[in-house]
């Protein structure tokens, strides 16, 4: 078989997430509750514009109109009733503007690998790079990739996957996704990779590498202090797939020739370095 063969058998499937821009937009639309912040405008009254919290009751007690259940409402929908009460007895054409300040009945969680996990206020234009400040930024030994997890109206959830570099470090800003209320945001730890090195290597054994470092062949073959003078070129790893063990088999010397690509190892994979025959 052809090395280029060998490699075609190398397929990995981690995961599939949806893309930023598939999740679904909840944001400033989604029904308020008690403990919700509202800033609510009438451009005919000012005394009826302002910030007002949400009662427990699930109402708003405004100048002129007095007591409004709002909970359970969008921002759309609770400009509607407050324009109809307001044409209804006071003012003939009421212009009204109603704005979701802070989400306190459905915060935001920011889970994991930062300094303060917990819940955070959602506003209507929280980011992702706000929410993980607010949680006091990252801790050491934070992975490759953060999570959000969104529930959409249809009760379906959906999860996208975040590059931390690409977002923190290179300031990719269509990764700094706007957050809506109930996200979660899960920054896992760089959980180690475990592989098995076997053989004709100096220091056969286990060898760990954090996951975010990508550990391949080249790299377990060094920690176990490289090869021995018997080592055969050709080597072998066996991985273990949906619970069958799979061989692979990669070619030392054009690897380390940067004629193919190193091989990317996963966690409990066993490199097995046999001796050569001569």
């Amino acid at each position: 078989m052809k090395l280029r063969g060998w490699f075609l058998s190398l397929i990995v499937v981690l995961a599939t997430f949806a893309s930023a821009q598939e999740l679904p937009i909840l944001s400033n639309d989604s029904p308020v509750g008690p403990r919700d912040t509202l800033d609510i405008k009438v451009l005919e009254d000012p005394t009826m514009s302002g910030r007002t919290v949400i009662n427990d009751d699930g109402s708003v007690a405004l100048n002129v109109v007095g007591k409004v259940q709002v909970a359970g409402l969008t921002a759309s929908q609770i400009e509607a009733r407050l324009k109809t009460l307001l044409e209804t007895s006071f003012i003939t054409k009421a212009t009204v503007s109603v704005q979701v300040v802070e989400f306190a009945s459905k915060p935001i969680s920011v889970v994991g690998a930062v300094v303060r996990p917990g819940r955070i206020g959602a506003t209507g234009n929280t980011t992702l790079i706000q929410a993980i400040t607010q949680a006091g930024g990252l801790t050491p030994g934070y992975g490759r990739e953060l999570y959000v997890l969104r529930t959409g109206r249809n009760g379906l959830s959906e999860q996208v996957a975040i590059d931390i570099e690409d977002l923190m470090v290179n300031g990719n800003a269509d990764l700094n996704i706007p957050l809506a209320p109930n996200d979660l945001v899960n920054v896992p730890l760089d959980t180690p990779v475990t592989v098995y090195v076997t053989g004709e290597v100096m220091r056969p054994g286990k060898a760990q590498f954090r996951r975010s470092q990508t550990p391949t062949l080249l790299q377990a073959i060094a920690d176990a202090g490289g090869l021995t003078d018997r080592a055969s070129r050709k080597i072998i790893i066996k991985r273990m797939v949906n619970g069958k063990e799979t061989t692979l088999r990669a070619d030392y010397k054009n690897i380390v020739r940067g004629r193919v690509r190193d091989v990317v190892l996963l966690d409990n994979d066993t490199v097995v370095v046999d001796e050569a025959l001569f």
